[in-house]
């Protein structure tokens, strides 16, 4: 049996760009597909097959609140009120530094909904989680600009 790759990406070895910058204050990202499912019945109580819908595209990513008000200002700088307003590709690339096996996906279109802030005391440091909606993910890319 050949082995490819034993090794486990981990989070050390992920990169991710947006808005013409590397997000360095992101603690976490998480990204799906989702495809609408049904059975289709006919006579008897068997499903006779299984029929597909729509895709959907989510995620949500915690970054720190420092990185929240950079890509607010990016955002503002491109002439939007606010980041809400603005939709962007996220290129999240899995590089792990003792392999050449890259794998970058692309979330395309991702539109945010919420953009929080605050703290509380005791706080040394804020994370913010941040849904979105995007129009489509390349999962392992090729070119992911």
């Amino acid at each position: 049996m050949k082995h490819i790759n034993l090794r486990e990406y981990s989070y050390v070895d992920i990169r991710v760009f947006a808005l013409g910058a590397f997000v360095t204050g992101l603690k976490e990202i998480s990204y799906t597909t989702k495809r609408a499912q049904e059975h289709l019945h006919g006579a008897g109580s068997e499903p006779r097959s299984i029929q597909r819908g729509k895709r959907t595209y989510e995620g949500s990513w915690g970054i720190t609140q420092s990185e929240v008000e950079s890509l607010n200002r990016a955002a503002r700088a491109k002439g939007y009120k606010d980041f809400l307003d603005i939709d962007l590709n996220i290129v999240v690339s899995y590089a792990p530094k003792d392999s050449n096996v890259i794998t970058t996906d692309v979330i395309e279109g991702a539109s945010f909904s919420e953009m929080p802030k605050g703290m509380k005391e005791g706080d040394m440091s804020s994370t913010h989680t941040m849904p979105f909606l995007a129009l489509n993910i390349d999962y392992d890319t090729t070119n992911p600009y």
